[in-house]
């Protein structure tokens, strides 16, 4: 019954660890010397998660 009790937790910590690693938001503008840069692809590193700039770079 421990047992059970421990792995059932432990799963539990591992899902909510999981669950806020993923409500992480990140936000900036993308721009050159000239200004912001309108469509520029941004990608997460090491996966295919990715969108584009919008007029004002961000």
């Amino acid at each position: 019954m421990k047992i059970t009790l421990l792995k059932s937790l432990v799963i539990l910590g591992a899902l909510l660890s999981f669950g806020v690693a993923q409500a992480q938001e990140v936000s900036g503008t993308v721009s050159d010397a000239s200004g912001p840069l309108p469509g520029a692809s941004v990608l997460e590193k090491g996966t295919t998660n990715g969108t584009q700039t919008d007029f004002d770079g961000n």
